[in-house]
């Protein structure tokens, strides 16, 4: 009688019991909002970056407070592997090599992300950005090849190409930062030296990348088709270049344009760092583009005005940082007139780079010496910029321009705030950021707000700038319009991986590994000897319940003997 509505009762007392429940896993672990990992790249000859194991690696966390605290770590420790959480001024080249030298005793690595920047500097770039991409080789002025004149980038450490056996990542999320320090304190903190006592606090890093060995093995991996829907383990590093043009040209012919004489002005678009996806870029990049953006705003009007002789190719090459690889696929398809101009189109190139003022800094105009040999190309270069010129015997600074040279001697200079060595000392590094450029901001924006402003605020000005530069303003018409603009885009992935040479020396053949999982979580973890004893017992209730269970098995005839009457029974 009861029976339906009971069992209906029960389902919903079931279904709410359910929802309120954590489930186990959540009651153990405590996940990171925020990770972001070191992730390995690829090139040619071998691989570099960080990377777990596949079921990701766990290790007792300690926090190190000092250099002189690595010890702990390497040697006296009682419990390895260690997961390392470093303060980001201990995020060194120095320790970073003997944490890998004692890879054995080493799990991973945390960084704190920084609130300051390090005043010495840092950056952990090559101290010869682009050493084997640039137009200087040993056919073409030897004795400017491989920064022998001029080490650009002085403090760089090379930290970002060396390869680590184990995971690295960087926190921003300052709650997961406070929980792991508040895990540490509660659990692992020794005191006056002593072994701390278990329940210890462990970490778990996932970041198992798919490729390995070099460009060449994970592009041959990536063709295999062994299913319907394959696996890639690796993609070219590429995206697109921006480009526009201070007066129409005929875009849908591709070649040599007859009469045409264009001026490239070109800035880079992207930046990097030791983690993947903070490349915040602010002196190194972004000084460069957004003057550039405001010399084109700028000049709108005036070019439209004046009707040059030549055209303005205000250009925006992507994938710089990585030998060159906006700036030669452009020169590579105007090689093969796949590109609206070719070489003898150029008339020469104006390159925007590093301009953030520091104080009295100064801007200097870097020219190539082994092409001004030529004297027409001279005369283009010296006459009116000597007043502002760098060493006529200094090589040009790690630019896009030197891809098109490589090409052919075109007349250009390039715009940097150094004369010789970087006056950035955070180049290519995560503090290369606005507070080093003292940029200001609306008052009473957070950190994030700050970021969104800027980033909101770029898009918006290289926006505005594509879609104005040769249409009349508008005034105050509200109404929707259609815009024919000159601003486009093209590719920006390396001609290496069009021409499928994987071991190019003449072309970037750097690739990105491919992953499933990236993430991290803190839990408390027992002694081995309490493990295993609790091991053992599973083990030994196991056992005993198979036991059980096959006695109760083989004599059940016994056990459960109803006693039933036989059936021929007669009354």
């Amino acid at each position: 009688m009861y029976g339906m509505p009971m069992t209906i009762f029960l389902f919903v007392c079931l279904f709410v019991t359910g929802v309120s429940c954590n489930s186990v896993g959540d009651k153990i672990y405590v996940d990171f909002k925020d990770n972001i990992p070191c992730v390995r790249l690829l090139n040619a000859t071998h691989q570099i970056g960080c990377q777990s194991s596949l079921s990701g690696d766990v290790g007792v966390l300690h926090l190190l407070e000092s250099e002189e605290n690595l010890d702990w770590v390497l040697s006296s420790g009682p419990d390895p592997p260690y997961m390392v959480m470093l303060e980001s001024t201990l995020f060194t080249r120095s320790v970073m090599m003997k944490l890998k030298s004692s890879s054995n005793r080493v799990a991973g690595v945390v960084v704190v992300a920084p609130n300051t920047n390090p005043s010495a500097g840092f950056s952990p770039h090559a101290s010869c950005p682009n050493e084997n991409s640039g137009v200087y080789t040993e056919k073409y002025s030897p004795s400017l090849a491989h920064c022998n004149a001029t080490v650009w980038n002085p403090l760089g450490n090379n930290l970002s190409y060396e390869e680590f056996d184990f995971p690295i990542f960087s926190l921003k999320d300052d709650n997961d930062t406070q929980a792991m320090r508040q895990c540490y304190m509660d659990h692992n903190r020794p005191v006056n030296g002593s072994k701390p006592r278990y329940p210890l606090c462990a970490m778990q890093l996932f970041s198992h990348m798919s490729a390995v060995t070099d460009t060449a093995t994970c592009m041959r991996r990536n063709s295999i088709a062994m299913s319907l829907n394959p696996e890639f383990v690796c993609d070219p590093l590429g995206d697109v270049n921006i480009w526009a043009l201070s007066k129409p040209l005929n875009v849908t012919e591709k070649g040599h344009k007859p009469g045409e004489s264009v001026i490239i002005a070109a800035a880079r678009l992207d930046s990097r760092s030791f983690f993947f996806d903070i490349a915040p870029g602010a002196e190194s990049t972004a000084s460069g583009l957004v003057t550039l953006l405001a010399v084109a705003h700028a000049l709108r009007n005036a070019t439209q005005e004046a009707q040059l002789n030549t055209t303005i190719m205000y250009t925006f090459f992507h994938g710089e940082t990585f030998d060159y690889i906006g700036s030669s696929r452009m020169v590579f398809d105007m090689e093969r007139n796949q590109s609206i101009i070719d070489l003898d189109n150029v008339h020469s190139v104006l390159e925007v780079g590093q301009v953030g003022l520091h104080g009295d800094t100064k801007l200097w105009l870097h020219s190539d010496p082994v092409s001004r040999r030529n004297s027409s190309i001279d005369e283009e270069v010296c006459c009116e910029l000597m007043s502002a010129s760098s060493n006529i015997l200094q090589a040009l600074p790690p630019s896009s321009f030197q891809r098109f040279l490589r090409a052919r001697p075109i007349p250009g200079v390039v715009i940097e705030n150094h004369q010789s060595t970087f006056t950035n000392r955070y180049y290519q590094s995560m503090y290369d950021n606005s507070d080093y450029l003292n940029v200001s901001y609306p008052p009473g924006l957070t950190p994030e707000e700050q970021l969104d402003f800027v980033t909101d605020a770029a898009k918006v000005l290289l926006l505005t700038c594509c879609l104005q530069l040769c249409s009349p303003p508008n005034g105050t018409e509200r109404e929707g319009f259609c815009v024919r603009s000159t601003c486009r885009t093209t590719k920006a992935v390396s001609p290496a991986f069009e021409l499928e040479e994987y071991t190019s020396s003449n072309y970037s053949t750097w690739t990105e590994s491919r992953w499933k999982s990236i993430k991290g979580r803190i839990f408390l973890v027992a002694s081995h000897d309490l493990e295993m004893l609790t091991l053992g017992v599973g083990v030994g209730v196991l056992l005993t319940s198979l036991l059980l269970t096959f006695f109760i098995s083989s004599k059940a005839d016994i056990l459960f003997n109803s006693g039933r009457e036989p059936t021929n029974a007669t009354y």
